[in-house]
């Protein structure tokens, strides 16, 4: 769907039982384990391409511009942590939580917290990531990911995980990019438009300037926008009573005074719900 998109990600990545290898050999020597874990850590940030990254005691956050390179950092990291032997019978593990750096503004968090909850709520040698940075992954790499079994919490949004499949190769990644597609048909009545770069924004509402014009009473005057930005489809709401979006394989849900990223298809009721009438939603789907 979308050719790296450029939306800063946040990854941040602990270093697990090294409470227990302190218990047994000492602080010295498993701080000494740890050092080692976060060089190789670093270095994993630095080839990825990370805009800044911090190194804390036992973690390590990093930003990085695009969710792909976040994702293959995080799991390189993994890799390479699982690749030390262990001390004494205990080895070190990797817990890692990948957010958009966006994401965490409606939940009042800021994204390194909502990235700690993520770590928090799996157990050792996970990767876990927001569903919401699972949408503008490349779909090869988006593959990769399932739902999350073992969660030790509640979570205030979804979470996806990766898994142990290996990553598409350089080359196969330069081929899906090559092929894909930023454009959007959308489609009201009867009336078809078509969102891409040379029109990359849609405007429904109750006002007769609107692209799609909406009889209905629960509909704004400037309701919502569709709207391709930086490789991603957004649907910004502005409007009183909220756009309710239904996406395949998902259950409806109302974007308030929000952007939301669209995924591949699906339909939107503006002030009412998709089931409620059907004769008055828009359909979208990428091509």
């Amino acid at each position: 769907m979308h050719d790296r998109a450029k939306v800063p990600c946040l990854l941040l990545a602990e270093i697990a039982g090294g409470v227990h290898l302190a218990e047994k050999l000492g602080e010295a020597e498993a701080a000494y384990a740890v050092e080692r874990s976060l060089n190789r850590m670093s270095r994993c940030a630095e080839a990825y391409q990370a805009l800044g990254f911090a190194v804390k005691s036992d973690s390590l956050v990093a930003h990085f511009p695009d969710a792909d390179s976040a994702l293959l950092a995080a799991r390189e990291m993994r890799e390479r942590v699982r690749a030390l032997p262990p001390m004494s019978g205990i080895k070190l593990v990797l817990k890692a939580g990948v957010v958009l750096e966006t994401e965490a503004e409606g939940l009042g968090l800021d994204a390194e917290k909502l990235a700690v909850l993520l770590v928090e709520s799996h157990g050792p040698d996970s990767i876990a990531v927001s569903e919401n940075l699972g949408r503008v992954l490349t779909p090869s790499l988006r593959r990769l990911l399932g739902h999350a079994e073992d969660s030790l919490g509640e979570m205030p949004i979804p979470v996806l995980e990766l898994g142990e499949a290996p990553p598409p190769s350089p080359a196969e990644l330069r081929q899906e990019a090559q092929h894909a597609q930023k454009q959007m048909r959308v489609s009201y009545r009867g009336q078809n438009w078509v969102v891409d770069g040379t029109r990359p924004a849609l405007l429904f509402g109750r006002d007769t300037g609107n692209d799609i014009v909406i009889s209905d009473p629960r509909v704004s005057r400037r309701h919502a926008r569709l709207e391709l930005r930086n490789g991603l489809f957004y649907l910004a709401d502005s409007s009183t009573n909220g756009t309710f979006l239904l996406e395949e394989g998902t259950p409806e849900h109302c974007v308030k005074r929000e952007e939301f990223i669209l995924g591949e298809k699906g339909h939107i009721g503006c002030g009412f719900s998709v089931n409620d009438n059907m004769s008055d939603v828009v359909a979208f789907a990428l091509d």
